[in-house]
């Protein structure tokens, strides 16, 4: 069978040989070895959950390792059961390389669940998947961030962006946003009677240089999204930043463009 690719922000690299196994070991299942080969050239941080919520709580990873630049992570067949799904993380210390992704928005393939079958149980880590986004949205190895409006804008190429805050009352002003490493954001606004409304948003991360990730409905469509490498507070015309503690939000229910600044 021809070796399954799963793609990564980053380089992995080699084994480190400290393995943590917590979850069951079941014998007469495969036994064939499971392999990660890091192409990155950066030593890396590899997890792997069991379960879609252990993965998004950063609890009870059945394995844990260091991979070194250019190795390749050998994990014995029997760590796992067979026919389950199982959930990769990694990371380089920089957090710039790594595969967090919304696997229900695929681009080509799955990037962080995999099913191990015998015989077909290679995985590339591949250094194409990069950018800041983890950096930004769960501070590298959190599983959270919260975010608050501090700043309300319109923008046109023309005119750069307008400051509407003053225009907002303390209802439209309110808006916060927990992104979740599970790919899915709780977002909390006012209506014109100052009751509370709460939404979840699915969002898509996006391979980019900037912290950046997509709202999309179930359908696939976009609902708004939060951004980095653009600030009002930044030099006219081209807004340049680096930041990762704020961003820009537009939301489903609003036309304005929202600083939001994280917690």
């Amino acid at each position: 069978m021809p070796k399954k690719s799963i793609y990564s922000l980053g380089a992995i690299a080699a084994i480190v040989s400290v393995l943590v196994f917590t979850g069951c070991k079941k014998s007469g299942l495969d036994t064939t070895t499971v392999s990660f080969v890091n192409q990155i050239g950066k030593e890396v941080t590899l997890s792997i959950y069991d379960s879609k919520n252990t993965y998004a709580s950063n609890t009870g990873h059945v394995h844990k390792q260091l991979v070194a630049a250019g190795e390749t992570a050998r994990i014995p067949g029997d760590v796992f059961v067979d026919g389950r799904t199982y959930y990769m993380d990694w990371y380089t210390a920089d957090y710039y390389y790594n595969n967090w992704y919304n696997d229900n928005f695929p681009v080509y393939e799955n990037r962080v669940q995999f099913e191990p079958e015998p015989g077909d149980n290679t995985y590339y880590l591949e250094k194409n998947l990069r950018g800041n986004s983890r950096k930004a949205f769960l501070n590298g190895e959190s599983n959270s961030t919260k975010w608050i409006a501090v700043g309300a804008y319109l923008y046109s190429s023309n005119t750069g962006y307008s400051d509407q805050w003053n225009n907002l009352d303390n209802n439209e002003r309110y808006r916060e946003i927990t992104v979740n490493k599970s790919g899915v954001a709780d977002y909390t606004h006012r209506d014109e009677f100052g009751a509370v409304k709460m939404q979840q948003l699915q969002f898509m991360i996006h391979e980019s240089e900037v912290p950046y990730i997509e709202f999309r409905d179930g359908m696939s469509n976009t609902l708004g999204n939060m951004t980095g490498g653009k600030l009002p507070t930044s030099t006219q015309p081209g807004y340049a930043s680096s930041s990762t503690d704020t961003v820009m939000a537009l939301f489903p229910d609003n036309e304005y463009i929202f600083m939001m600044l994280k917690q």
